[in-house]
């Protein structure tokens, strides 16, 4: 290699100190058209040659390429820019270097201008005009006492050849000189006013993507702190320049205007050495914006670019980062920073202003007046809640309507359009529904426009879904003035839940599963629109189809509950809020599946007397269907009728349960497998067989979870925890206590007591297990859970036998056989029936005790009870008695 070449990679670094080059850049500058056959070894050896006559350590190998480790102001170019000091100029500038050809063109026009001015103001040493702009133009450049030089000599001239003092102007221009620092064009940036909260993640990746790229644009919604993002950034970064276009229509003049005076008149770009462009609030003039960015980029190969802009420039080598709203925390303490402290409520008003740093600057300007409570309650019309703003910021962030109206004033009319309509989806929804319902003919055109509006900041899209900000939303509402988009959503979407509906109990439940929930906004909105229109009809239709999804799936009781009440007239509606008499009607209805949610969940509505004859014959019509789903679900419902409903018929149960079981995993609906295995456990674990149950129990719970854990798994863990306790493992026992967190209502933590109760029995601390039935007693629940009350009477009996009570005993067993009584339950009373045995067994009645025990045998059915402790009672009792006898 030659050494020109060695030259020419010395001087390319030095044209960017401190700052990685690219070596295919490099490469490509120092070879030019013809690069050599391996152009990454022959930098390589390029770069260690030069090494070797530089000082350690001056270059330095950084992924992708190369930077010189020197400040700016050590290399001459750099100075010279500064400085203007004609010292500095030795020889051609870049040694003719091809890839310079633009920058020293750029320097010798500097030059020329300064020395010009220098020679001119020589040959005329009385024009005080030239005088004081030579004077300015030294002073900007670092040169004070040079300027001050000029200042005198011209005084001593025009008084010893004119007799008269310096003019006006030569006399400001030496105050000038005297009165202020020269500039050292390290930039205009402002001094902040407030403190700049969260965003470290931002400043880090603007950081990362300016070291590697010359332009990266900051997009975002207004409002969403770009500008304030940009100047913490520039504030760190060395010379840096700070343009603002909001009122500009001219960047290049806007550029000149921010360096400050020029007095030589020269081309701005020509101005700029190594440092930051700031280019502010591109978005209004974004096409002359972008044609000046990239002239900027190409003429000043030091200057690196930062813009914002509500969309992207779209010019080569832009990098873009979008600018998001504020995460809750950090929106929390913006707010509570404005406000000068935390406030109860923030989170909720911190979410529903979206995180929007203005938005929350706004209303923490209006907490000084407003309580939070207040200011929550106004949410629904933010754009007059926060209607007041600082009166010197810039227009269009003086209110937040004024921020959406600078965004709605840049949009064609087919966007502005789009955007109204779009204004009535609730939450995010997918483009196939957003074309439909906004009547854009097809997903295409759709496509094209929500691309627009993402670009401008007024749509945000996440994965394959788009959304507006609530402001937004509101803002677009506002001008939307025909019903037809209303009806349009409600329409597409009341036949989404109906398409669904079917689909949850299949193989693909999953996805149906995932749909509900995504689109869970826009069915309520679709919802509201047909209540709020009396459409009850159509109404009742969709609550129907969302039974499913509400009652069994995700357990929402209180959420369909609310609904319904909305709804005048229809079976289900009525049944939901407890009318015995609808809940009749329900049996002759065309909705049979909303049927099943409704008997799955709120049979209690009905009471057992009612609900058993009805499931029985409910079980019958469905499995005379061609659906395999339905005959599944007819097996299911003979079992709970043979096990919960009935006695004597515990292995029919058991039987049935089976059946349904094989069904449903032939179907694939991983609910109904879960619950059929959960229903088996309970038939086994009233028989005794408990390892057989607990294995079954898992398997229910691992099923559970794959969907999501909607079936509210705390009942499995909780039942397992029950059997790992009477199986002697008292640690996996309180882990899945522990697992299965706090309860949802009472009914779970009377649950979740029971099992801590048995856990202390089984473990032989009576003491313990006494306080903890007794508490569990204590938890209001409903009175019809006679199996569950029953079950904890007799815990509490066996405990008070234990501890040698057994007057006490006998009272509590006596108190489980009442609540009992009251269930069609054989196996639950069976289980009851046993615990009394117990304690005859203790106060020496075997034989009272043998007959309590064929009581539970026939209260049960033809499955004998395989229990350890109920098998070891009986053959006592059968010893005994045969002893006396």
């Amino acid at each position: 290699m030659s050494g020109k070449r060695l030259r020419w990679l010395l001087i390319r670094l030095a044209m960017e100190p401190g700052r990685v080059v690219p070596a295919e850049r490099l490469i490509a500058d120092l070879w030019g058209d013809e690069p050599p056959g391996d152009g990454a070894a022959s930098l390589q050896s390029a770069v260690s040659r030069l090494r070797k006559a530089l000082p350690a350590n001056v270059i330095v190998s950084q992924h992708p390429g190369y930077y010189l480790d020197v400040p700016p102001e050590n290399v001459d170019v750099h100075r010279f820019e500064r400085t203007l000091d004609p010292a500095l100029w030795r020889g051609e500038p870049f040694e003719g270097a091809p890839f310079a050809r633009q920058a020293a063109a750029r320097l010798s026009e500097l030059r020329r201008d300064v020395v010009g001015l220098e020679q001119l103001a020589a040959e005329n040493p009385l024009r005080e005009d030239l005088q004081a702009r030579l004077m300015l133009t030294l002073h900007e450049s670092g040169r004070r006492s040079d300027a001050l030089a000029v200042y005198e000599r011209t005084r001593e001239a025009l008084s010893e050849e004119l007799g008269v003092s310096p003019g006006a102007e030569l006399a400001e221009a030496h105050l000038t000189v005297l009165r202020t620092e020269p500039q050292r064009r390290k930039g205009n940036l402002p001094a902040p006013v407030s403190s700049f909260i969260g965003r470290t993640d931002d400043v880090e990746r603007v950081s990362t993507m300016l070291n590697n790229h010359r332009l990266v644009t900051l997009t975002g919604f207004g409002g969403v702190g770009k500008t304030r993002l940009a100047l913490e950034y520039a504030a760190d970064a060395g010379e840096a320049w700070l343009v603002e276009l909001d009122s500009a229509s001219d960047p290049e003049a806007a550029l000149d205007a921010a360096l400050g005076p020029n007095p030589l008149g020269v081309d701005p770009l020509s101005r700029l050495g190594e440092c930051l462009v700031v280019l502010d609030n591109c978005e209004h003039v974004v096409e002359t914006a972008a044609a000046f960015c990239a002239r900027l980029l190409a003429a000043a190969p030091g200057v690196r670019v930062l813009a914002t802009s509500r969309e992207p420039l779209g010019i080569p080598g832009e990098v873009v980062h979008p600018v998001t709203p504020l995460p809750e925390e950090q929106a929390v303490e913006l707010f509570s920073a404005r406000v000068g402290g935390s406030v109860a409520g923030a989170e909720l008003l911190c979410r529903e202003l979206d995180g929007i740093p203005l938005a929350l600057e706004l209303a923490a300007a209006r907490a000084r007046t407003l309580t939070m409570t207040e200011l929550t309650s106004r949410l629904d019309s933010r754009l007059r809640l926060l209607d007041r703003g600082v009166r010197t910021g810039p227009a269009r962030h003086r209110t937040l309507r004024a921020v959406i109206d600078w965004s709605w004033e840049l949009l064609s009319p087919e966007e502005r359009d789009f955007l109204a309509r779009l204004s009535v989806f609730a939450g995010s929804a997918t483009a196939e529904a957003i074309a439909i319902v906004t009547g854009a003919g097809d997903l295409w055109a759709a496509l094209d426009v929500l691309s627009a509006l993402v670009d401008k900041s007024l749509v945000v899209r996440s994965g394959d879904r788009f959304r507006l900000l609530e402001t937004v939303r509101e803002y677009a509402a506002e001008r939307l003035t025909e019903a037809e988009p209303r009806f349009l959503h409600a329409v597409h979407y009341s036949s989404l839940a109906a398409r669904l509906e079917p689909v949850l109990r299949s193989s693909d439940q999953l996805s149906a599963l995932a749909v509900f929930e995504a689109e869970r906004a826009n069915l309520d909105a679709a919802l509201e629109f047909l209540v709020s229109r009396k459409d009850f009809p159509i109404a009742a239709r969709l609550v129907a189809n969302r039974a499913w999804h509400w009652l069994v799936i995700t357990r929402r009781f209180g959420e369909m509950r609310r609904w319904a009440a909305r709804i005048p007239g229809d079976p289900l509606c009525l049944a939901l809020s407890g009318d015995i008499k609808a809940a009749t009607e329900l049996w002759d209805t065309e909705r049979p599946t909303a049927l099943c949610a409704l008997l799955l969940t709120s049979g209690g509505t009905w009471g057992q007397q009612e609900v058993a004859p009805k499931l029985f014959d409910l079980a019958f019509r469905l499995g005379d269907t061609d659906d395999p789903w339905m005959r599944g679900f007819s097996a299911l419902l003979q079992g709970v009728v043979a096990g919960e409903f009935s006695a004597g018929s515990a292995h029919y149960a058991e039987e049935m349960y089976e059946d349904a079981l094989d069904a449903f995993r032939e179907i694939g609906d991983r609910w109904a497998i879960s619950f059929a295995l959960s229903c088996l456990a309970l038939v086994l674990i009233n028989r005794g067989a408990f390892a057989e149950a607990l294995s079954t129990l898992e398997e229910a719970r691992t099923i559970a979870a794959s969907l999501g854990e909607v079936l509210v798994p705390m009942s499995l863990l909780v039942q397992t925890s029950r059997l790992r306790a009477r199986l002697g493992d008292f640690d996996g026992a309180r882990a899945d206590l522990d697992r299965a967190g706090a309860p949802a209502d009472t009914l779970e933590r009377a649950r979740m007591a029971q099992a801590r109760a048995d856990i202390a029995y089984f473990s032989g601390d009576f003491a313990a297990a006494e306080s903890l039935y007794r508490a569990t007693l204590a938890v209001e629940v409903m009175e019809q859970v006679y199996q569950f009350r029953s079950t904890v009477h007799t815990g509490l009996a066996l405990t008070l036998t234990r501890l040698g009570r057994l007057d006490e005993a006998r009272a509590a067993h006596t108190d489980a056989l009442n609540v009992v009584s009251s269930s069609a339950d054989g196996p639950a009373r069976a289980l009851v029936w046993e615990g009394y045995a117990d304690w005859l067994g203790a106060t020496g009645d075997f034989a009272g005790a043998l007959r309590a025990l064929d009581k539970a045998v026939e209260l049960r059915g033809a499955i004998p009870n395989s229990d350890p402790a109920v098998v070891a009672l009986r053959d006592r009792c059968l010893a005994e008695v045969g002893v006396d006898g």
